[in-house]
């Protein structure tokens, strides 16, 4: 039986009940002409306050700059797609150019993907971590294991004892590696797991963990927020590196900057051709490093918002500085 009721209007049907996302009609002048779902999905903000609204009067001036060129590349005949940060969130915006009455418009849909990215970056990060564990377990652990067996073999051989001291080295580096390992494998610690932190104590409880032969730790204590575990590893991935390349006599400083700490060393320092690589997984300059020390401090800074840079100490040694939010 045909229904004697009108048909609903489509159009206002599907402004009106967009799922997940807000609809936007908007003019060659960068004004917002039609506008739905009534209440947006992620604000509070009404449609009909948002109607008859150029780009300027909606949004804070840096959000405008960032999508006016893509809005009006729209109306010039492209479509645009595109992430932008506002007000604390992530969206996602896909525009398309559209005509009415020959006069040029366009579509703009947009959905809120702080989630989604904060997901993606997470598992890109979490494969990164995977990737260089697995390199770390096929190469650097084969070859100290590689070496043990075959002097084990020797002694067996030969009896000689001095084997066994190449097979006790062989085992030190292994438990070394498998220190580093731990470190990669450790899922990020949360910002509110944070604590205050004295790192002249972590700096030295790190120091008293390593061979440091007869070289000297100098300390001036500053506080950081942060988490314990992971800053004394960066400490004592610092402090490994600062002996074996500085020898047995170098002299380890620790103290602050403006927003941020130092960790310098008396040593041979870092070439300036070298300094660029020095972070890249698996690069090294000797000493038996593995090239993953500076990859895992590079990480802990990251994961508490600070940023590494490498630079001389007064004595041509190297000087990491940590800034950002101390």
């Amino acid at each position: 039986m045909e229904s004697t009721h009108p048909p609903p209007d489509g159009r206002q049907v599907l402004i009106d009940n967009f799922p997940n996302g807000v609809l936007v009609l908007f003019d060659a002048d960068l004004y917002y002409r039609i506008v739905g779902p009534e209440s947006l999905p992620f604000s509070d903000r009404k449609a009909r306050d948002m109607v008859d609204k150029q780009l300027y009067e909606l949004f804070p001036e840096e959000t405008a700059i960032e999508l006016e060129p893509r809005l009006n590349a729209t109306i010039d005949g492209e479509s645009r797609s595109f992430d932008i940060e506002y007000d604390g969130r992530v969206h996602h915006i896909e525009t398309r150019p559209a005509r009415i009455d020959a006069n040029p418009y366009g579509v703009l849909v947009t959905q809120e993907v702080t989630e989604v990215r904060q997901t993606s970056e997470e598992l890109e990060r979490q494969n990164k971590r995977l990737d260089q564990f697995a390199s770390m377990l096929s190469h650097d652990l084969r070859t100290p294991l590689s070496v043990a067996l075959g002097e084990l073999e020797q002694y067996r051989e030969t009896g000689d004892k001095a084997c066994l001291d190449g097979v006790e080295d062989a085992l030190e580096r292994v438990d070394d590696l498998i220190m580093d390992l731990t470190t990669l494998a450790r899922p990020s610690i949360s910002s509110h797991e944070h604590e205050q932190i004295s790192l002249a104590e972590v700096a030295r409880n790190a120091w008293e963990l390593i061979d440091t032969r007869s070289a000297s730790l100098e300390t001036q204590d500053c506080t950081i927020v942060g988490d314990r575990s992971q800053l004394q590893a960066l400490f004592e991935n610092l402090s490994r590196n600062a002996v074996g390349h500085g020898g047995e006599d170098v002299t380890v400083r620790v103290g602050s900057v403006d927003d941020g700490f130092y960790v310098e060393d008396t040593g041979k320092g870092i070439s300036q051709e070298d300094r660029d690589r020095v972070f890249e997984h698996g690069f090294t300059t000797g000493y038996g490093g593995n090239g993953v020390g500076l990859t895992i401090i590079s990480r802990i800074a990251a994961e508490h918002d600070l940023e590494v840079s490498l630079a001389k100490s007064a004595e041509g040694g190297a000087r990491f500085e940590f800034r950002g939010s101390v």
